[in-house]
């Protein structure tokens, strides 16, 4: 708690204008006025935080307010967080107030929700949008320094010549002597990574440095992960971007247009890079969370950008409704304008058929790559069993679709019966994807480490 010069009651930093006011004489003060400078510079400055643990999950948050925690927990929607203990927190390095206001917040989200037709109108009510929570997300961020002789094997475009494919390989080589700083990777377990990097970029420019007052009213997530754990893919990340400028160099450009050498992908890079300092950063993030039976949805807005990233899960009526108006909309349409022919019929059904498959497909495939959990991989299995089934009856439907168009046979009703039984299959594969953009749509209530790792950060 920061008390007010003029009255002592509470100071809170408001996004506004910036500054830290006084709900209670409306004063306005300068953040770092109550920054309680180190005399000593060899002595690492801390300020006290309380933090508050979530029984359910065991997701950990820190406030500098002396008060109650917030009624459930942003993570796993448990139905509190409890007060667990008060302890010294090293000053992080950097800090991106928050720019974007709680108004600014609802606004933007409910525009993406707007945006998401199919998603249950529960998402959409104001009782629910106004339960975002203005959260301080850590951040390690990494500088990086390349000295030395740099190497880049590159692979040109194949070309053919007779009978035989020829590829290009060359290596452009040089030396370097940069420094990069400001990759940033997310410190907290609790913080979803898909998610952190989704609400990407922060604009570094609108940092600055830390002092507690500009926590004052807000949470801030615990820093759970260790500082190098990063470290090697700051390297890469920084390897690349090297790599990327030295084939841009007038010097390589020229090179290759001699050479008749297009570039159409870096096979290996070798560049020496050392990581020469690590950083604490807290970027401002707005958090909500639905949970609906043991599922739970999130929807997060960067809080200096206003971008939202969220999960917006598919309502089966919104979802049959529109099915049916844009069936009922086509037929309409072919009707007026077109005769549609027993062939014409049996195309379109085999053309939708296969859609079906590769839409359920790429669903699976995505599923597969943002879950790994033991749970999650049943629930695949399951999926991918019924997938194969719905595979394996297409590929028939297709192969007696072929027959029919070919042999032509007299009756209409051969045509129709064969289109009647691959609306069934398309029907099947359509629940599939139903269930699929589910499970995409919602994840499973987070589990954490009760004891933490904030004592590593």
């Amino acid at each position: 708690m920061i008390a007010c010069p003029g009255c002592g009651a509470n100071l809170l930093f408001d996004i506004a204008s910036q500054q830290m006011k006084c709900s209670y004489c409306e004063s306005s003060y300068d953040p770092y006025q109550f920054d309680s400078m180190q005399k000593d510079a060899s002595r690492e400055k801390v300020y006290d935080a309380w933090i508050y643990s979530c029984p359910s999950c065991g997701a950990r948050l820190m406030t500098t307010d002396e008060t109650d925690a917030e009624a459930f927990c942003p993570y796993c929607g448990g139905a509190s967080i409890l007060f667990d203990r008060l302890r010294k927190v090293k000053y992080p390095s950097w800090i991106i107030p928050f720019q974007v206001d709680k108004d600014c917040c609802r606004r933007e989200y409910s525009k993406a929700a707007r945006r998401a037709f199919f998603t249950p109108a529960r998402y959409k009510k104001a009782e629910m949008i106004d339960g975002f929570r203005a959260i301080y997300m850590p951040f390690w961020s990494y500088a990086v320094e390349q000295k030395g002789r740099a190497k880049v094997d590159v692979e040109s475009k194949t070309s053919r010549d007779g009978d035989y494919l020829i590829t290009d390989q060359y290596t452009v080589e040089g030396d370097v002597d940069v420094s990069y700083d400001g990759w940033t990777h997310d410190a907290s377990k609790a913080f979803d990574d898909e998610i952190s990097e989704c609400l990407a970029p922060f604009n570094t420019e609108g940092r600055k440095p830390f002092t507690p007052g500009y926590l004052s009213g807000f949470y801030v997530d615990v820093a759970d992960e260790r500082a190098n754990k990063y470290a090697d893919d700051a390297k890469r990340y920084f390897e690349n971007l090297t790599a990327e400028k030295l084939l841009e160099s007038d010097e390589v450009n020229r090179a290759a247009k001699e050479n008749e050498a297009h570039t159409i992908g870096i096979t290996g890079v070798s560049i020496p890079t050392k990581v020469t300092k690590t950083e604490q950063v807290l970027y401002p993030v707005w958090f909500m969370s639905y949970r609906e039976g043991d599922r739970i949805t999130y929807a997060t807005v960067n809080g200096q950008t206003g971008k939202v990233v969220a999960d917006f899960p598919i309502s089966p009526w919104r979802f049959l409704a529109a099915a049916l108006l844009t069936a009922l909309a086509v037929f309409a349409v072919l009707s007026l304008f077109f005769t549609l022919k027993p062939e014409s019929t049996l195309l379109l059904t085999s053309l939708l058929l296969i859609i079906g498959v590769l839409m359920c497909r790429k669903q699976s495939k995505q599923l597969s790559e943002r879950y790994n959990d033991e749970e999650t991989a049943r629930r695949r299995a399951a999926y991918v069993n019924s997938q194969k089934i719905a595979i394996v009856l297409t590929v028939v439907a297709l192969i007696v679709s072929g027959v029919v168009l070919l042999t032509h046979p007299v009756y209409n009703a051969v045509f129709y019966g064969v289109c009647i039984a691959e609306a069934i299959i398309l029907f099947v594969l359509i629940r599939q994807a139903f269930l699929l953009q589910m499970q995409l749509a919602t994840r499973k209530p987070p589990q954490f480490n009760k004891k933490g790792g904030e004592d590593h950060a």
